[in-house]
């Protein structure tokens, strides 16, 4: 097969055409690029790409992604460091103050509408010079009456900026793709509205307010996501579906209750030109089975023991082979801990398992850690191009 662009591998795997080697490509974060650059403030789309190439890893670029999860509520201003940004509407009025403990910074926004207040708070933690946590730890829906402000208060969906996106392309040239990261519903119910264990017990004692909100916040997405898919730029998305894992859902009701949104999602991105990913980095095992039901054409990330329970044996048996796989090899543990010699004989063993079927990225089982040894991914990337050929 003549020589082909990283770009088109990856383009000519998604539509189904033959492939000269199987591309490689773990996924980069921001904290591993700062560290990486020894940098806090590098421009982290431009630091990632140059990684990748150093490397010669296809790009699969996700820090380009508009964020648009917690904004509804507000959150930091990009373009005004130290300020803040919330949505602002008739009913809708937002006020924030800040209160810091330690490392930790707590974000409290209120927001007041005509029929009561909602109340958020949005905890940072300071891990090290290049990490930090972000999380919620007061959720804004505590009842079905914040819920209800929501609906009837909450402004549309605004004009999302996605002036990142196009740099992003320019920067990525015919390197890789522009893979957009965000939650689907159930995620984002969790991590930006309610608390994970009232929504189990939503779903169970008060199905019509479960599925009220699921169908809110499935509209709410898809109406962000248009303006990223009006750039041109969007190859795929990378679908956030980790939460109801097979750890915490039973096969039967993840395919019943959770699944019909997360497809509507991804037939949504789809039906406009653009490929959907699950995004399941964590227990999969028991829910392997009912893969067959998913609308998305690719999954990452195949974690397996102790972070996962995905045997990458058992998964290419039990799934149909039309579905793309990405992952396969540790990188909280195994790629910072071993010896090159054995990430050597890591990547080929996963490499034999799939190889014969095909329809795979060699990567890592969600973004790399810092304090990963150079050596290592540079034996990651050897050991990915001298056992991926195909014949």
């Amino acid at each position: 097969m003549p020589q082909i662009t990283n770009r088109e591998r990856l383009l000519r795997l998604f539509r189904g055409a033959p492939l000269d080697r199987i591309p490689v490509s773990p996924r980069i974060a921001s904290a591993f690029t700062r560290e990486w650059f020894d940098d806090p403030d590098v421009d982290i789309v431009a630091g990632a790409c140059e990684i990748y190439r150093h490397f010669g890893w296809e790009i699969i670029d996700w820090n380009c992604t508009p964020h648009f999860e917690l904004f509804d509520f507000g959150g930091p201003d990009p373009t005004r460091p130290g300020s803040f940004r919330a949505l602002q509407g008739p009913g809708w009025k937002p006020a924030v103050r800040y209160e810091t403990s330690g490392s930790t910074t707590h974000e409290i926004v209120t927001v007041t509408t005509p029929g009561g207040q909602l109340r958020r708070v949005l905890s940072t933690c300071r891990l090290s010079r290049f990490e930090q946590e972000c999380g919620l730890t007061e959720y804004a829906i505590k009842t079905e009456r914040d819920f209800n402000l929501i609906c009837q208060y909450m402004p549309p969906v605004p004009p999302l900026d996605c002036g990142e996106l196009i740099r992003s392309r320019a920067l990525l040239g015919d390197d890789g793709v522009l893979s957009p990261s965000f939650h689907g519903p159930f995620n984002l119910l969790v991590y930006c509205y309610r608390k994970l264990d009232d929504l189990m017990l939503d779903c169970r004692l008060n199905p019509d307010f479960f599925h009220a909100m699921m169908e809110f916040f499935l509209q709410r997405i898809m109406k962000y996501l248009q303006p990223m898919i009006d750039t041109g730029t969007v190859d795929m998305f990378d679908m956030g579906m980790n939460v109801a894992n097979s750890k915490l859902v039973s096969p039967k009701d993840w395919a019943e209750l959770f699944l019909p949104y997360e497809n509507r999602l991804a037939d949504f991105v789809q039906q406009r030109g653009v490929l959907p990913m699950m995004h399941q980095c964590g227990h999969a095992a028991n829910h392997l089975k009912v893969y067959h039901k998913l609308h998305h054409k690719m999954w990452g990330y195949l974690a397996p023991p102790p972070h996962g329970d995905t045997i990458l044996a058992e998964a290419v048996r039990i799934l149909p082979k039309e579905l793309i796989l990405w992952g396969g090899v540790d990188q909280i543990d195994f790629l910072r801990q071993a010896t090159p010699r054995e990430i050597d004989a890591r990547v080929q063993e996963v490499i034999q398992t799939v190889k014969s079927r095909g329809n795979f990225i060699l990567g890592t089982t969600d973004y790399l850690e810092t304090h990963t040894p150079r050596e290592n991914l540079q034996a990651f990337a050897d050991a990915g191009r001298k056992y991926g050929a195909y014949d």
